[in-house]
């Protein structure tokens, strides 16, 4: 008892204000306990909603830029992995006819639609696109906003999944917080690129510390673009249209080369050099005509303004997280260069395997502990302002 006890304790981890959650450990839950403002009778309706939750699973769905990914909490795994992309009605329809398409439906519809994305910068702009094949009633929802989210769609978020889809709970936490929960750690600086946008992210003991956040608005779909404008300029004709069959390019054939000059010189050219010229814009934007900062730069830039036991965590812990990442000797390069930039400093950079998935993973666990902070009832009564309190 004493040994279970012990191996608990030391896997509670804290990521937001007033709770602790066992990220290591799924034992270890039974140790959670939650703080409130005193009242008991708000503690008893609190313990009613957490024993209502343990009987429904959650629903787990990452609304990335380019994929949804979706499953249940406590699974390793999404399991469905579906296209972002939807299509519009372009002709008038009845009131009873389907005007949004999603999925296998695009292309079984016999009307003529225009193509629409509707998350941009992992932000949802257009709810309209979105449908659950679910009960959502049914279901708690932990969701995920990216860092540096504004106030307003925080709000429209909690919205949505309350009075649009009516769950019985949600938790949000920031997309950078939940790929660290993949990783298993409670502390780190975030390197991210997914799709469509790049964010280097401190967390200290669980918190995102938003001030020093940076973010650098390209990602994996400006890299697509430049491979295209690459092989256009080799005597290749692609146009925007074909931007999927550019995308299969560069993630089966492309990647980040650990000596640009001797591969430039060497016999790789005659195999197409835009195999590896493409992914350099990760380090320098300045091939895609951007004046930001590359994804290097930044996580230097980061480093240097952070002192002291922060910093210390951080440079032992540097993350990389998104599908952007993944792109073959992306994290030998990114590794050889810190260690370049920073000889005297042991900076240590973590890779998973899955880490396309992590924000997905990230909730999955989060979720398997019931933990939910913002009910239906709560937000009825007292609206966005809960949210605020309790999660972000």
């Amino acid at each position: 008892l004493l040994l279970y006890k012990e191996s608990a304790v030391h896997n509670l981890i804290t990521y937001s204000v007033g709770r602790q959650c066992p990220l290591l450990c799924p034992h270890a839950a039974a140790c959670y306990h939650t703080h409130s403002d005193g009242a008991n009778s708000d503690l008893l309706l609190l313990e009613k909603n957490k024993d209502a939750m343990k009987e429904m699973k959650a629903v787990v769905v990452d609304m990335g830029t380019d994929y949804f990914r979706c499953g249940f909490a406590g699974d390793p795994w999404p399991f469905y992995i579906v296209s972002s992309t939807a299509g519009k009605s372009t002709q008038e329809t009845g009131s009873n006819q389907k005007e949004t398409f999603v999925r296998r439906e695009l292309q079984s519809s016999s009307i003529p639609l225009t193509l629409a994305n509707p998350i941009r910068h992992s932000i949802v702009v257009d709810w309209n696109c979105t449908e659950m094949k679910i009960q959502p009633e049914d279901h708690a929802f932990p969701g995920s906003v990216p860092p540096l989210c504004s106030i307003t769609d925080k709000e429209r978020y909690a919205e949505m999944m309350f009075k649009g889809f009516h769950m019985p709970a949600i938790d949000i936490a920031y997309q950078s917080q939940l790929s660290m929960y993949s990783y298993r750690k409670t502390s780190a600086l975030v390197v991210e690129s997914g799709h469509g946008v790049s964010h280097v992210v401190p967390i200290c003991e669980g918190y995102v510390i938003c001030s020093i956040t940076e973010r650098v608005d390209y990602a994996g779909l400006d890299i697509t673009h430049y491979l295209m404008k690459l092989l256009n300029e080799s005597g290749n004709v692609f146009t925007e249209h074909q931007l999927n069959i550019v995308q299969d390019i560069k993630e089966k054939c492309c990647y980040t080369s650990l000596d640009l000059t001797q591969d430039l010189n060497g016999h790789l050219i005659t195999a197409g050099k835009e195999r590896f010229l493409c992914a350099e814009t990760l380090f320098k934007p300045a091939l895609l005509g951007s004046q930001q900062p590359g994804l290097l730069q930044l996580t230097l830039s980061w480093l240097k303004k952070c002192y002291g036991n922060v910093n210390k965590k951080m440079v032992e812990n540097i993350l990389l997280c998104g599908g952007s990442t993944m792109m073959e000797g992306f994290a030998n390069h990114f590794q050889m260069e810190l260690a370049k930039m920073c000889p005297s400093d042991n900076l240590i950079t973590a890779t998973l395997r899955q880490r396309m998935s992590s924000v997905w993973i990230g909730g999955s666990i989060l979720a398997s502990l019931h933990s939910f902070q913002v009910y239906r009832t709560e937000y009825e009564e007292h609206g966005p302002s809960c949210l605020f309190k309790k999660c972000l």
